[in-house]
This record gives C-alpha cells, sequence and structure tokens, in this order.
C-alpha cells in the first residue's frame, strides 16, 4: 500500500476485523498483538501454519455468530469469554477454561494442565488470576490454582485432580473452605 502500512492502516480502524498478520520481520509481532490480530504468522509460511491461522479466523466468526443468536447480555452482564491465549515458546496456545485441571507456578513460569496437554507460559499468578473467571477457579496454596470443579477429593491437607494430589497452603485453606460454603459445594 502506498504510503500506509498494514499496522497504520489497522491502527486508523475505529471496528477492528479479524486479522492474520504476515510478514518477514519479526519486529511487528508484538504490535501486532497490541493491536489484537488473531495470529501472527512469520514468512516463508507453511500450509499448516496458514491453515491454523484461518481456523482461527473461523471459530473467532462461528463463536461471533453463536453469539449473536443467543438473548444479548444485559447491560450489568459483562460477556463472558471461554477461552484466552497464552504465550508458550513462540506461539499463543488457545487454552479453553473448561479444560484446565489447574495452574502450577514454577518460579517465573506457570504450567497449566489440561488431560490432553501442558502448557508452560511465562506469567505471574496474579495476571492469570485477573483472566479467570473467579466463581470456577481458586487459589490453594503459593504454587496451585485449580478448578473448582475438576476437584476429585479435598482432604484436609490437600485436593486430588487428575489423579495427582496438590497441598492445601495454610494460608489459602480459609479461603478456599469459604469460597466452597458460598457455592454451597460443602456439607
Amino acid at each position: 500500500m502506498d504510503g500506509l502500512t498494514g499496522i497504520q492502516l489497522l491502527e486508523s480502524l475505529t471496528v477492528k476485523p479479524r486479522v492474520i498478520l504476515t510478514t518477514a520481520f519479526d519486529q511487528y509481532a508484538l504490535k501486532g498483538f497490541e493491536l489484537n490480530v488473531t495470529d501472527y504468522l512469520l514468512k516463508p509460511i507453511s500450509f499448516s501454519r496458514f491453515l491454523k491461522a484461518v481456523e482461527k479466523v473461523y471459530d473467532h466468526m462461528a463463536q461471533q455468530s453463536k453469539t449473536t443468536t443467543q438473548a444479548a447480555p444485559s447491560n450489568t452482564e459483562a460477556a463472558q469469554k471461554d477461552f484466552i491465549f497464552v504465550k508458550s515458546g513462540s506461539q499463543f496456545e488457545k487454552i479453553s477454561f473448561a479444560e484446565i485441571l489447574y495452574i502450577e507456578g514454577m518460579k517465573d513460569y506457570l504450567r497449566i494442565h489440561t488431560p490432553a496437554k501442558k502448557v508452560m507460559t511465562l506469567m505471574s499468578f496474579s495476571e492469570i488470576e485477573k483472566m479467570l473467571p473467579s466463581e470456577n477457579f481458586v487459589r490453594i496454596h503459593k504454587s496451585y490454582i485449580v478448578a473448582i470443579n475438576k476437584i476429585e477429593v479435598i482432604d484436609r491437607a490437600f485436593v486430588k485432580i487428575g489423579g495427582n494430589n496438590l497441598p492445601i497452603g495454610d494460608v489459602f485453606r480459609k479461603t478456599f473452605r469459604q469460597k466452597l460454603d458460598e457455592q454451597g459445594l460443602v456439607f
């Protein structure tokens, strides 16, 4: 485009379309994700990687279509997302909240455990806690956040999820119990 880059065009739009940014220069990746592009492809692009990016756009459009056919939320209701994208290595992986078993802290990294995979991401607990629906997740230890509906057993010192015993920290025990009581999950 004469006199205007793709990034400049995207910045100028008030209503942003779903965009797959393709470039030979990796320095535009951060700016692209700041502008909420659907995917970022670095040339040369393989067909399988291109197809994956197109599927992301298709999934978003299908979700958007599904949302518009359902009753619109009231002004007081926030539209709830059911997934997030987390940076893992050089890519962003989609993680569905419904698939998360638990999240494990590992120094500066988090490992998100699902039945199908484990995703490592450079993120803090405070960052991920802001993204997670608070009614579905609870912190039980300085190193663990768990999906409440995935808990198999609750013991005084641990919870069992996916066959793994995760410790309940003394600092988190009271708030964990309160959350379960508030939701009417413990009798």
